[in-house]
């Protein structure tokens, strides 16, 4: 007997090195409580392939966006993150994904929420996760979206056009602070390991800066290494578990079995290695430092584009790790070196009295992103609802 189903509009963008499902805020259930179990449903989760949905088994490609009308003033519209759980069945909104910020433009402008005129469109996107305003600049054609061009990316085959995001307003997402423990470096124990340095830096995301150097790695790792190394898994998490106490979020961090917030950053001075996914070489000239991503239990195969942007404030604030290991110094123009390739961030703050004080004055940086498909989902019956006017 045939069971009956929900039918949900949905549309599939690329959007950076990230992929996701980007739903209309109207057809789905306004309670989390139901928002959850709906949108393991869409992408098959808990499940490692996600063979039964619309996930990819990848953490860059298990991602929804939920889209509608702005809730704030000088926005032009609402964009919902949820990292959704892959072997585990949650769905994380503590966090932003930037990848899917440029996504997110170029759905306001196909959905008809922004006017557009001319060869660029500006495209005001309110974070809902954060409560944060980023900007995006959106090249235009004959009145479309411009998704064809010249700009490359790393772990992302081919060009694009590229959009600009200016994150520089979106500092303090998570803990309201860009400094949350207070001061650029601070000395913290870590259950199990001792003392370690870190710089806790909260930008568009809560990040944690390590040397790679003290974490016993070289810093060029790929994601494989580093997943298949226990001894240092465990000492990241014990690192971003530490970070999250110290940082209000420990209720956060124990009610999941795969928080994505804070993520550790592992930093290291300019130096040569392999793309993992290409095999190209990424020359250290190219270079002006080297991150490794690690939180969800797993390695980044690619920087979050909201990473790259903390990191980039991180570079511009005197005294920490990102500062201290940055090629060039801290401000303008900063290459960051990703397993995939790079990805160039537009940094520069102004100082206060002291740390604490420092202004954020850019954090910009370029995506491209392309719409690859529209259509309906079926659901199970049950699953669906539209709470939402």
């Amino acid at each position: 007997m045939q069971s009956s189903k929900t039918t949900i509009p949905f549309s599939v963008y690329r959007g950076g090195t990230s992929k996701g499902v980007f739903l209309p805020r109207t057809h789905l259930p306004a309670e989390r409580a139901a928002l959850v179990p709906l949108l393991l449903e869409i992408f098959g989760s808990p499940d490692a392939r996600q063979i039964d949905g619309m996930g990819g088994g990848d953490k860059l490609t298990s991602k929804a966006a939920i889209m509608g009308a702005p809730t704030v003033p000088d926005a032009d519209i609402d964009y919902l993150f949820g990292q959704v759980g892959i072997r585990h069945p949650e769905v994380d909104f503590n966090l932003n994904c930037g990848n899917l910020t440029a996504a997110a433009a170029a759905y306001a402008i196909h959905e008809g929420y922004v006017r557009t005129q001319g060869d660029r469109a500006t495209v005001r996107i309110h974070n809902v996760n954060t409560g944060r305003i980023i900007v995006a600049t959106v090249p235009m054609h004959d009145g479309a979206v411009l998704e064809e061009g010249d700009f490359a990316i790393g772990g992302v085959p081919g060009t694009g056009a590229p959009i600009d995001l200016d994150f520089h307003c979106a500092t303090g997402a998570i803990t309201g602070r860009l400094l949350p423990l207070g001061a650029p470096l601070s000395r913290i124990e870590v259950p199990g390991h001792g003392p370690l340095q870190v710089s806790v830096v909260d930008g568009p995301n809560l990040i944690v800066l390590v040397a790679a150097e003290d974490l016993g790695m070289t810093g060029v790792e790929t994601p494989d290494e580093i997943d298949g190394n226990p001894g240092l898994t465990r000492l990241m998490q014990a690192i971003r578990e530490t970070v999250a106490l110290l940082t209000g979020l420990g209720d956060y961090w124990y009610a999941r079995a795969a928080p994505s917030t804070p993520m550790l950053i592992a930093v290291q001075a300019p130096r040569s290695y392999r793309a993992y996914t290409t095999g190209e070489l990424v020359d250290g000239r190219d270079v002006d430092l080297i991150c490794r991503q690690y939180s969800t239990s797993a390695t980044s195969k690619a920087l979050a584009a909201t990473v790259s942007a903390a990191v980039g404030m991180a570079c511009s604030v005197p005294g920490t790790l990102a500062a201290r290991y940055v090629r060039g110094g801290g401000q303008g123009r900063i290459r960051l070196g990703h397993p995939c390739g790079t990805i160039t961030v537009e940094a520069g703050a102004r100082a206060g009295q002291d740390a604490a004080d420092t202004v954020i004055t850019r954090a910009t940086l370029q995506r491209t992103a392309r719409r690859i498909a529209r259509g309906e989902l079926f659901v199970r019956n049950g699953m669906g609802g539209r709470s939402h006017a």
